[in-house]
């Protein structure tokens, strides 16, 4: 399923979701009606956030052109994919993200660390 798609299918589960509490919650204050819809579309806005993190070329160095990779902040050669790594981080609504990245290596001075995405 392309992003477009799974991202249509959590909004309208998160559309039915709030239509359903909406129905039990009929004197809901504004303060509860936004938390509402603000919990059930943190799912659907982590899944964007992962799909499209995880889009990045920097997400696989050794797939990049070397003239292409992010320069070593120390020597400024390009780096070397050195692995991958599993991360999962928390959106700013309590959503887990999972993301698998490159670690770069620099050939020369033999720094390693994450390039920013």
């Amino acid at each position: 399923m392309n992003g477009s798609k799974k991202w249509d299918n959590l909004f309208e589960e998160a559309s039915q979701e709030v239509l359903r509490w909406r129905r039990k919650h009929k004197k809901a204050t504004l303060t509860e009606i936004e938390d509402t819809v603000d919990s059930e579309l943190a799912k659907m806005r982590a899944q964007m956030i992962q799909d499209l993190a995880l889009s990045s070329e920097m997400t696989n160095l050794s797939d990049m052109p070397v003239e292409e990779r992010p320069k070593c902040p120390q020597c400024g050669e390009p780096l070397s994919a050195n692995g991958k790594q599993q991360r999962q981080l928390v959106t700013e609504y309590e959503e887990a993200i999972n993301l698998s990245r490159s670690k770069g290596v620099c050939p020369e001075c033999g720094a390693s660390f994450f390039p920013p995405r």
